[in-house]
This record gives C-alpha cells, sequence and structure tokens, in this order.
C-alpha cells in the first residue's frame, strides 16, 4: 500500500462530522474569555451601584472609581502573569519530558525502543493504550503488535484483522484523530469494544520506498486530554518508528535466511548443529540418548533432469511436508542441502524406537506425490547414529550416521540402518578408492580383457565383449565389481566408459588391418553415461576417429536403463541404430520391461542373464524363464546371447533350446590383447579353453542343418 495523498500533502484526515482538536481548543479558550469579561462587568455594574448608594459626593465618588479601576487593573495584571507563568512552566515542563523522551528513546533499538516509545506516549499523553504494529497476511489484511502499552497494567502482543478499525482508515488515508465516539463509528472492531476505547489518534509508518508497514496509535477510555499533542508526537516520532521496524523486519528476514532453508522452510544444517549442540549437552546432564537420522531421497537426480528442477523443487517441498507430519513436534527435521534431509530425535529409549520412526518415515513415502500432474514415487535411505554410543559430539554423529547411510544404499536403498565401527573401516577404504580411481585413468592404469562370443550352429566366433580391467601399480589387477559401481556413484563411469568404448573400437579396427576377419565388438553402457552425454554425437566422433564401420559395433545396454525413461532411450537407441550400430538388451530378464515396450525398442539382440544361465540345470523355472526368452526373441526376429555357461550340460540345453550365441567361463575367460590370435583366426571352431573342441553328436549335428 503505498503512502496516503493526504498525508503527502501535509493535510491530516478528520471526519467531516467530527469537531477538529484546535477548533475546541480555540473554543475552551472564548469560553474562558467570556467568563472572565462576564466577570468582570457584574464585577463593574455591582461595585459602582453600591459605591453610588453609600457615596454621594461627586469627586469622592470619582476617587473612589478611579481607584478601582486600578484595582482591578492589578488584580488583572497579576492574574494574568500568574496564568502566562504556569503556562510557561507547562510548556517548559512538556519541552523538557518531550527532550528527555527523545534522548531515552533515541538510543534504543529493538523491543527496548519499541516497549519505551509506547510508554513514553503513554505517560505524556495521559493515554489508557498505545500500539505500534506492523501488517501482515498474504494480502495485508492483519495488523500484528510489536509493541504495547496499557495503563496500569501488563498487556501482551496482540494481532487482529485490519477491516472495520481506525487502523484500516489510518493505513487508507493517513493521519486521523477521533476524539470520541469510537466504538459507534467502528462497531467491527471487537478489541476497541472489549478495552473501551473512546477516543484515538493513529499515523501510519511507511519503509524507505514510500509504502505503509503498519499503524502507530494513541488510544484512551475518554476523550484524549490534547488531541493536538498527540498528533504532533504521533507524527515526530512515526519516522523512527518505521525505520526501526523497517529494521527490525530485515533483522529477522536475515535471521530467517541464515537459520532456514528458503526452499521448504525447514531448519538448514546450522539451526540443525545449534539444536543438536544444546540437546547434546543437556543428554549429558539428564542421561538422555538423542539419535540423528541422515536421509536421502533414492534416485532423486533421476526425477530432476527429467522433468527439470522446478518439478524437483516441488517434490522436495512436498516430501518436506510429509516428513514433519510423521515426526513429533520435540522431533526436528532440517534440509541439508539437495535431497538430504536430517532428523533429530531428541530422547529415545531403545534402538528400535528409532527404528520404529525411520520405518514410519520410510512408510510415509509410499503413497505417489502428484507433480505438475504426474504421479512419483520416492523411497528413502536413512543412516542413523545413537548419542553416545556413536559418537559424543555433533560432528561425529554426522559422520556415523551418513557412514550408516551410504551402507543402506549399498543394500539396495529404500531401508534404513544403524552405524556400527565396521563401516567407518568401510568408508576410508571407499575413500581411498575413489581417489585412486580419479588418478587411474590419466595415469594409464586401465586396460581391456575381451572375452569372446560364439554361435552355436556354426561353432565360430562371431565377436568379442570389451571388458574394462583396472591393473593398479601396488594393488594389482582390482575387480570391477570393486570399481565399477564406485565409478557410477562418483560420476567417473562417463570418462571411464568413453575411454573403454574408444578403445575398443580402435582395437578392432587394428585387428581389421592386420588382416584378421572383421568380429563384432560390444560394449557396455552405463546408465550415467547415456543419458549424461551426447551419445548418439560420441558414438558417430569415435568411429570417425577410428575408422571402424558401425556394423562391427555393438553397444549392450540393461533394462534398467531404459526403462528410467522410455522416450528418451527410444529416441537415442533409433538414432544410434540408424548409424548402422547394433544394440543388445544385457542382463535381459532381470528388469521389468513389457513386451509392449520391447517391441519399440530398435535392438537386434537379447542377452540372457548368467542368473538364469545358472538355474538352467536345477531349477524347472529357470529353463522355462530361459525357453520363453528364446522363444521370444525369435519371434522378435532378435539373436539370443546366453552368459555365464560354466558346464556341458549347460551347452547342451542351449543346443537344444534353440540358442543362437553363448559366451563364459566354459569357453573362454576375458583375455588380454597379447592372447587372442587364436581366437582371431579364420577357421577357429567352438572349443573349450585349454581343451579338445567339443564333440559334435547328433543333436548337434541337427541344429547345424537347420
Amino acid at each position: 500500500m503505498d503512502r496516503p495523498k493526504s498525508l503527502l500533502r501535509g493535510q491530516r484526515c478528520r471526519p467531516r462530522q467530527e469537531r477538529s482538536a484546535a477548533g475546541a481548543g480555540n473554543r475552551f479558550a472564548l469560553k474562558i474569555s467570556l467568563a472572565y469579561s462576564l466577570a468582570g462587568g457584574l464585577w463593574i455594574l455591582l461595585s459602582d451601584g453600591m459605591i453610588s448608594t453609600l457615596v454621594s459626593d461627586p469627586l469622592r465618588l470619582r476617587t473612589i472609581q478611579t481607584g478601582k479601576g486600578w484595582v482591578f487593573v492589578l488584580i488583572s495584571s497579576f492574574l494574568l502573569f500568574f496564568i502566562i507563568r504556569y503556562y510557561r512552566k507547562i510548556l517548559y515542563r512538556n519541552e523538557e519530558y518531550f527532550n528527555e523522551m527523545v534522548r531515552g528513546v533515541s538510543s534504543a533499538t529493538g523491543d527496548t525502543f519499541f516497549n519505551l516509545l509506547v510508554q513514553s506516549l503513554g505517560d505524556a499523553l495521559n493515554a489508557d493504550y498505545v500500539l505500534i504494529g506492523e501488517l501482515f497476511g498474504e494480502e495485508r489484511e492483519s495488523v500484528r503488535t510489536v509493541a504495547v502499552y496499557a495503563r496500569g497494567r501488563d498487556m501482551e502482543n496482540l494481532s487482529f484483522p485490519l477491516a472495520g478499525t481506525p487502523c484500516e482508515r489510518v493505513i487508507a488515508e493517513g493521519l486521523c484523530s477521533f476524539e470520541e465516539g469510537v466504538r459507534q463509528k467502528f462497531p467491527l472492531d471487537h478489541i476497541a469494544a472489549e478495552m473501551g476505547v473512546e477516543s484515538y489518534v493513529g499515523v501510519p509508518l511507511f519503509d524507505a520506498s514510500g509504502r505503509v508497514i503498519g499503524p502507530m496509535a494513541v488510544m484512551g477510555r475518554k476523550p484524549l486530554e490534547n488531541i493536538v499533542l498527540a498528533e504532533k508526537m504521533l507524527l515526530v516520532f512515526a519516522v523512527r518508528a518505521a525505520a526501526e521496524l523497517e529494521r527490525a523486519r530485515s533483522e529477522k528476514t536475515i535471521q530467517y535466511m541464515a537459520f532456514y532453508d528458503p526452499l521448504t522452510g525447514l531448519p538448514n544444517g546450522r539451526l540443525f548443529n545449534d539444536r543438536l549442540s544444546q540437546i547434546l549437552a543437556n543428554a549429558e546432564r539428564t542421561k538422555r540418548f538423542p539419535a540423528v537420522m541422515f536421509i536421502d531421497l533414492d534416485r532423486f537426480k533421476n526425477i530432476n533432469d527429467t522433468l527439470g528442477h522446478v518439478a524437483g523443487d516441488e517434490l522436495l517441498k512436498a516430501v518436506a511436508e510429509r516428513l514433519a507430519s510423521v515426526l513429533r513436534k520435540e522431533d526436528t527435521v532440517a534440509r541439508l542441502g539437495g535431497d538430504e534431509f536430517l532428523v533429530l530425535l531428541p530422547d529415545i529409549r531403545v534402538a528400535e524406537d528409532g527404528a520404529s520412526i525411520a520405518a514410519k518415515l520410510i512408510d510415509a513415502m509410499k503413497p505417489s506425490f502428484s507433480i505438475n500432474g504426474i504421479e512419483l514415487h520416492v523411497a528413502l535411505s536413512i543412516g542413523i547414529a545413537i548419542f553416545p554410543f556413536d559418537g559424543d559430539c555433533p560432528d561425529s554423529l554426522l559422520k556415523n550416521a551418513d557412514t550408516a547411510l551410504n551402507r543402506a544404499k549399498e543394500l539396495g536403498r529404500n531401508n534404513y540402518q544403524f552405524y556400527l565401527s565396521e563401516m567407518n573401516e568401510r568408508s576410508l577404504h571407499r575413500l581411498g578408492m575413489e581417489s585412486m580411481l580419479r588418478k587411474a585413468l590419466e595415469r594409464g592404469e586401465f586396460l581391456l580383457h575381451f572375452q569372446p562370443q560364439y554361435t552355436l550352429y556354426d561353432q565360430k566366433v562371431i565377436g568379442f565383449e570389451a571388458l574394462v580391467r583396472w591393473q593398479h601399480p601396488e594393488k594389482g589387477m582390482i575387480s570391477p565389481g570393486e570399481f565399477i559401481p564406485l565409478a557410477e556413484e562418483t560420476g567417473l563411469i562417463g570418462p571411464i566408459g568413453e575411454w573403454v568404448l574408444r578403445t575398443a573400437c580402435h582395437q578392432n579396427k587394428a585387428w581389421q588391418n592386420a588382416g584378421f576377419e572383421p568380429k563384432r565388438m560390444a560394449v557396455n553402457i552405463s546408465a550415467r553415461q547415456f543419458y549424461r552425454q551426447d551419445m548418439v554425437g560420441l558414438v558417430k566422433q569415435i568411429l570417425s576417429e577410428t575408422g571402424l564401420e558401425p556394423c562391427w559395433l555393438e553397444l549392450e545396454i540393461t533394462e534398467s536403463l531404459i526403462m528410467q525413461d522410455v522416450e528418451e532411450a527410444i529416441h537415442k537407441l533409433t538414432k544410434i541404430r540408424e548409424i548402422g550400430v547394433q544394440i543388445a538388451i544385457d542382463d535381459f530378464g532381470t528388469g521389468y520391461s513389457s513386451l509392449s515396450y520391447l517391441q519399440r525398442f530398435p535392438v537386434d539382440t537379447l542377452k540372457i542373464d548368467r542368473s538364469f544361465v545358472r538355474d538352467l540345470t536345477g531349477s524347472v523355472d529357470g529353463s522355462a524363464i530361459v525357453d520363453a526368452v528364446i522363444a521370444l526373441a525369435h519371434s522378435l526376429k532378435l539373436k539370443v546371447v546366453a552368459e555365464g555357461v560354466e558346464t556341458d550340460e549347460q551347452m547342451n540345453l542351449l543346443r537344444i533350446k534353440d540358442c543362437d550365441r553363448v559366451q563364459g567361463f566354459l569357453l573362454s575367460k576375458p583375455q588380454p590383447v597379447d592372447r587372442l590370435a587364436r581366437f582371431l583366426s579364420r577357421p577357429h571352431r567352438l572349443q573349450k579353453e585349454n581343451s579338445n573342441p567339443i564333440p559334435e553328436d547328433n543333436l548337434v549335428k541337427k541344429i547345424n542343418q537347420r
């Protein structure tokens, strides 16, 4: 609300039916003058009549009348002197009091200033009530007092609707004075009715931009003794009160920004640490057992990347509300940043209490969230640390809760874990691995091994799968199962994956240049690499750099990868397929893709997961799944590769089931480049590593004749 025009012109808002304070003062002075004139006239008339009756001598009568006149003048002079002196004392006292009041409030700030100002105004004006308020609410439709004075009693700050009150008139029109009849003129003002307000003087308070931020008012149960003085004093102190109010509001905003998360409104990490420090200090004295929870939203980055940060922020706010609704009043939930939250439980009796609350938080996320018309599902991973067993200070508790959180993620996410000392050792090992991994690529510590793929129907090596290995100069060969998940989590899988793709293509082209028969090279692509990089552009660039024809490259992706964003996956795979590169779905059967989706994917090959191949000879269900995958692939005119073949029995069953290709330790382990010459020779036939070729029985012959 802008500054009222009447106040900008230096005018006062006065209701037309009201008598002005100045007019009332003039009428009072006129009454005094008339009374004095009447008394003087009666004195002259009565005294002259009495003297005329008693004195008959004209000369003596004149002398007495002259003396009487001088006596009247003398008495009037003394009376005027005392009146002037009396009012000069009053003015001087008021001026001194006003100066003291100015000096007193000028040195104060904050609540001290507001309380001192309302107290001083109440005493100076002999008012029953004084208030300083600020507007609040979405439409600034209410007033919240920052200081209240009530003569003779203590009164707490209050809030009230602005509509139908004298304050509303002040906010809209500027300085307003009501000498009497406030309750009759504002019947909707219940606060005025309860307080018995009869007279009112108020002024608006403005911020630096000229916007009204609140009212300041003086009120009385009876007509105020000096309306004009009240107006002047309010106008004098309004500027300072407004400046102090604006400063206080700015401080509150700064304090809020310093201790609260602007997105969710939850406490931030700083306020959480302050509360945790206080709780721990009391816990040592009261023998309480506080607990800290470190919470992370599972796969939130996928939502952010797919739907954008605006939708991600809306989801974070909804999650924050749901977390707060589950916890108790004495608990604290804070947002640390990103998709990380902290929970402080001031006192748990046993560890099961913390487990119960963690389970409730996880269950609270099961109902879907509707964000911009899209149904989203969120899961939580939670790490729990308990004082004093898992740490005796805020830093150690938070660090150990974070360690427990990482363990929860390692165990499949959407669960909670308590801190164990072994986790810290694992975390230190992981930290060291991450440091070494970041240096491995630039130091050239990675190398490729290649595992041959065979066709069952003509027993030939049809291609190779490129598998990355890490040869550490001190620790030796590090298992892919140890560093690949870490590379995925840290984002290093992107540059590592690009190196693998480029090196595999370069090696395949080198074999062709050496005169070996061309064979297809399969390369695994991670989800982070597929969605974060310009995969189509990268493939084109590497093929161009190495000179490898697209038909000799096959990219392997998992079901879970393509189901993260089906439309995006179809778009990218189609573009890659148009280049001429083959597409294979790895670990098929372990994901959750449907036949309708599979029909839409531009793929050439399905790879049966090794777990199904392992169960092929010992489980009816495992055999049935392999049958179903092979039948499904052939019905869609796709090739089938069985990976993880380790026994002759598995091999023979795959022949019977009409599988197209196989790979596994039975045939060959992944080999370094210098050991692959015999697999690249043209007449090479299917055989187990370091053994004679598998004899062909009648069943094999039958398969070869198809």
